[in-house]
């Protein structure tokens, strides 16, 4: 697997190396804790069907692989799986990306470990 995820004092790193790095088209992404909403485990079949079908630039092999940036705008995601059923996905405000989808070894740990790492949100006055 070639997906690093490391979880810093103030964002998440997401690095994608060898041959993943070109399937990806992305070296990886920094994605800061103030615009991580929420992190969960997601069976690869629910993952899809709330995916964007565009894959601008992507490549998309049903079960085997997907890889790139899908969708345009506010749906924009960022995706790095092969064969796994598990996905980890990272849910974010703001620009480039809406979601982060990774494979990873153990998606239900990390997403914890992630979610812990997140500030208090404050409820609306």
């Amino acid at each position: 697997m070639a997906v690093q995820l490391r979880i810093t004092a103030d964002g998440v790193v997401v690095r994608f190396t060898g041959s993943d790095r070109v399937w990806a088209c992305c070296r990886g992404v920094y994605l800061p804790l103030s615009r991580v909403l929420l992190a969960r485990p997601m069976k690869r079949r629910d993952a899809v069907s709330a995916s964007p079908r565009v894959h601008l630039p992507g490549v998309s092999v049903p079960r085997v692989l997907r890889a790139g940036s899908y969708g345009v705008g506010e749906r924009r995601q960022l995706w790095m799986v092969r064969r796994a059923d598990q996905l980890l996905a990272i849910y974010l405000r703001g620009d480039p990306y809406h979601r982060v989808v990774v494979e990873v070894p153990d998606p239900e740990t990390t997403s914890k470990t992630i979610n812990e790492a997140l500030p208090p949100r404050r409820l609306p006055a």
